[in-house]
C-alpha cells in the first residue's frame, strides 16, 4: 500500500512539475497570443528537451497550432501538418485526455471541422483518397468529442462523417475501411433509400472475401431493414461462388424443410443447379441429379406464380438439356449396334453364326433403344409444352417487360426448331403429321421478329413492347399528319395510319 501512494505522488509531482513548465505557455494563450505561446514553449523544450515527448508538451504544442492554423495571413504554412501530429501525439499518449478535459478541446474541434471541410471540398473534386484522409481523421476525432460528451449535440457519433467516410474509401478503393464504416453504419441500425447501396456493399464484399459469417449477419440484417428488397439474389450469388455442388443442394433441402421460399428464390436455386452442370469434372451421373434439381426448383417456382414466363421458359429449356443428353446416349447406342453389325463375316455360313452368336446382344442393343426413343420423345414433348406455355403466357399480356420480350424472341425460334424437326421425323410415315407440325412451325417461324419493334410495326405493337412513352410529339399539315414517340433511348415516328415509318436512337 506504501509503495502504491508512492508511486501516485510522484505521478502527482511529475505532473505538477510538467504544468509548472509549460506555465507560461498556458498564460499566453488565454490570452490568446500564439505566437507568445510558441515562444515560450520553444524555450521550455529547449530548456528540458524531454517535455517535447511528454503528454503535456503534445497537448500543449496542439493548442498553439489550433491557433496558429487559423492565422488568415498564413504565416505558419506548416502549422496545420503540426496541429495533426501533435494532437495524433497526444492522444496516444494522455488515453483518457485528463489535460484536454481540464484545459480546454479547441484542437480536437480544430481538426475535426477542419477535416470534414477539407473532405468535402476533396470529395467535391473527387480526389478519393484525400477525402478519405480527411474524413477518417474526421471520424476519429468525432467519435472522441461525442463521447467525451464535449458537444452539445448528444447523439453517440457523427453519422454525417461516417457516412462521407464510407463513401470516400470505397471511391478510393480503400475496402477494408469502407467494410469498416458500413458496417457500423449498419449496427447502428440506421436506413433508409439512401443507404441500401452501403448494405448491398457489405454483402458483396463478403461474398468476395468468402467470409460466411459477415454475409450471414448482415444478410439478416438486411432484410430485416429491407424487406420489400430482392436480397435472395445476393444469397443466390454468395452460394453460386463459395459453395460446392453438394452445399448447394444441401442449402436448397434446408429451404425446403423450412417451408418459407419464394417464388424468386426457387427460381434462382433452378439457375444455380443449371449453372453448376458445367462444374469441371462433372460426371453424367451428377448432372442427372442436377438437372433434376433445378427442374423441381423450377415447377417449386411456377406452382407460386404460374404467369412467370421466364421459369416456364427455363423448365422448358430444361427438359430441352435432358434430351440433348439423352439424344447422345442413343447415339452411342446405335453405334454399338452398327459395329456389331459391320463386323458381320461376308461368307454366309459364318455370317449365320455370328448373327446367332450376336442376336441376345443385338435383342438387347434394340430393347434399350427403344426405352430411350420413348424418353426421348417424352422429353421433347415437356420441352415444347413448357416452350409453348411460356409463350402464351406473353401472348396473354398487353404490355412485355424486357424478360418478356427476350423469352419470347427465344421461344418462337426454339418453337419453330422443334416442330420442324418433327415434321421431317414424320416425313414418309405419317403426311396428316408431317402438315400439322408443318403449320405450327410456319406459325412461329412468323413470330421471329414479332418482339422488336421495326418499320411497318402497329401503334399498338409500339405500345405492347415499348409501354408508354416519355412524350409525345404530334405535327399536324394541311396534307399530313404525324405522331413522335420519344422513350428513353429511341425516337419512334408514325405516320397518319399510325404505321411505323421512321426510327432513331437518342444519344
Amino acid at each position: 500500500m506504501k509503495k502504491w501512494i508512492g508511486a501516485m505522488f510522484l505521478v502527482t509531482l511529475m505532473q505538477t512539475a510538467f504544468a509548472q513548465d509549460f506555465k507560461k505557455v498556458e498564460t499566453s494563450l488565454l490570452l490568446n497570443n500564439y505566437e507568445a505561446a510558441k515562444t515560450e514553449y520553444n524555450k521550455a523544450v529547449a530548456k528540458k528537451a524531454s517535455l517535447e515527448t511528454t503528454a503535456e508538451g503534445y497537448y500543449w504544442k496542439s493548442k498553439i497550432y489550433a491557433g496558429l492554423a487559423k492565422d488568415p495571413a498564413a504565416k505558419y504554412p506548416d502549422a496545420v501538418e503540426k496541429l495533426y501530429k501533435s494532437l495524433e501525439d497526444y492522444i496516444k499518449a494522455d488515453p483518457e485526455y485528463a489535460l484536454a478535459v481540464k484545459s480546454g478541446q479547441e484542437p480536437f474541434f480544430e481538426v475535426y471541422l477542419k477535416s470534414f471541410k477539407d473532405g468535402v471540398a476533396a470529395f467535391g473534386e473527387k480526389k478519393w483518397k484525400d477525402a478519405a484522409a480527411n474524413f477518417d481523421r474526421g471520424v476519429i476525432l468525432s467519435d472522441i468529442i461525442f463521447t467525451k460528451g464535449w458537444s452539445s449535440n448528444k447523439q453517440p457519433f457523427d453519422t454525417t462523417t461516417l457516412m462521407y467516410a464510407g463513401y470516400a474509401n470505397q471511391n478510393a478503393g480503400n475496402e477494408e475501411t469502407t467494410i469498416k464504416h458500413y458496417t457500423r453504419m449498419i449496427d447502428a441500425n440506421l436506413k433508409s433509400d439512401d443507404l441500401i447501396d452501403v448494405y448491398k456493399y457489405v454483402l458483396i464484399k463478403a461474398k468476395e472475401k468468402k467470409d460466411k459469417a459477415l454475409f450471414d449477419k448482415y444478410y439478416a440484417v438486411s432484410e430485416r431493414n429491407y424487406p420489400n428488397e430482392k436480397w435472395f439474389e445476393f444469397k443466390a450469388d454468395y452460394i453460386e461462388s463459395n459453395l460446392t455442388i453438394d452445399e448447394k443442394m444441401l442449402a436448397y433441402d434446408t429451404v425446403l424443410l423450412n417451408g418459407t421460399a419464394t417464388e424468386i428464390e426457387h427460381q434462382l436455386f433452378g439457375d444455380l443447379f443449371m449453372s453448376a452442370r458445367n462444374s469441371e469434372g462433372m460426371t453424367d451421373e451428377k448432372e442427372n441429379i442436377l438437372f433434376l434439381k433445378a427442374l423441381s426448383a423450377y415447377k417449386n417456382s411456377f406452382k407460386l406464380n404460374q404467369s412467370n414466363s421466364a421459369v416456364a421458359f427455363n423448365i422448358g429449356v430444361n427438359y430441352y438439356n435432358q434430351y440433348g443428353t439423352i439424344e447422345e446416349k442413343l447415339a452411342e447406342s446405335r453405334k454399338a449396334l452398327q459395329t456389331l453389325n459391320a463386323n458381320k463375316p461376308t461368307d454366309p455360313k459364318k455370317k449365320l453364326v455370328y448373327e446367332n452368336k450376336i442376336k441376345p446382344q443385338v435383342d438387347s442393343i434394340k430393347k434399350v433403344n427403344l426405352v430411350i426413343e420413348a424418353d426421348l420423345k417424352a422429353k421433347l414433348d415437356s420441352t415444347i409444352y413448357w416452350t409453348e406455355l411460356a409463350f402464351n403466357i406473353i401472348e396473354s399480356k398487353e404490355e412485355l417487360s424486357k424478360q418478356d420480350k427476350n423469352v419470347g424472341s427465344r421461344a418462337v425460334d426454339l418453337l419453330a426448331t422443334f416442330y420442324l424437326s418433327k415434321a421431317d421425323k414424320a416425313r414418309g410415315k405419317d403426311l396428316k403429321l408431317v402438315e400439322e407440325m408443318e403449320k405450327k412451325y410456319n406459325k412461329y417461324d412468323l413470330l421471329h421478329d414479332a418482339f422488336e419493334v421495326k418499320i411497318g410495326s402497329t401503334k399498338k405493337q409500339v405500345y405492347r413492347l415499348m409501354g408508354k412513352p416519355n412524350s409525345i410529339s404530334t405535327t399536324v399539315t394541311k396534307s399530313n399528319s404525324s405522331e413522335l414517340f420519344i422513350y428513353n433511348k429511341v425516337e419512334i415516328g408514325f405516320d397518319k395510319n399510325g404505321i411505323v415509318d421512321y426510327m432513331h436512337d437518342i444519344k
